[in-house]
């Protein structure tokens, strides 16, 4: 299950290698559904996966520009080197990592 993350431990998790993280709000029904595929690749090993809730961690929404959930951010070493805005279904998120040159 992936961990939430809040202002105080936000940067340490995204420091070092890859992570996936998902901005979601407890309301969003597309980000209901996509928490099984997301829970699915953490499990796999494809990537370490976080959850940010937008409406408890407004200041990192802000800061990541944040306007619409679920939003998906695809860190590397600290940095964000991949985004994505709105539900993806199991080959969207396939896709996603794939052009971000995460999984082949």
């Amino acid at each position: 299950m992936a961990k939430v993350l809040h202002e105080e431990d936000f940067a340490q998790a995204v420091a070092e290698g890859k992570a996936l993280v998902e901005f979601y709000s407890d309301s969003c029904v597309p980000c209901k559904r996509m928490s099984p595929l997301l829970a699915q690749l953490e499990d796999d090993g494809v990537v370490p996966v976080y959850k940010v809730n937008v409406v408890h961690s407004r200041s990192l929404a802000a800061a990541y520009k944040v306007q619409t959930t679920p939003t998906l951010l695809l860190f590397a070493d600290g940095s964000e080197r991949a985004r994505s805005h709105g539900y993806q279904n199991k080959a969207g998120l396939h896709a996603f990592l794939q052009e971000a040159g995460v999984v082949e």
